[in-house]
């Protein structure tokens, strides 16, 4: 069941470790930032979402230097 609409809800810091995450971004027609989204999918020809994933990895290596996450094999 969804949350009320116009009702705030509390954030949570913590992630269960057994369950998935799912991130929705919206992306606008005209926005500066679908255009480098589309054409980073076209230029790395993989999916949006692994387009998405990379930059999380970047964005996490330049936040947090030398504390790269072990990928998994």
């Amino acid at each position: 069941m969804a949350g009320a609409r116009g009702r705030p809800h509390p954030k949570s810091t913590e992630f269960p470790a057994d369950k998935s995450v799912r991130a929705a971004v919206v992306l606008q027609p005209g926005e500066p930032v679908r255009r480098m989204y589309e054409e980073l999918v076209v230029l790395m020809g993989v999916s949006g979402a692994e387009v998405l994933r990379e930059a999380l990895v970047a964005l996490h290596e330049q936040k947090l230097p030398g504390n790269r996450l072990q990928e998994a094999s």
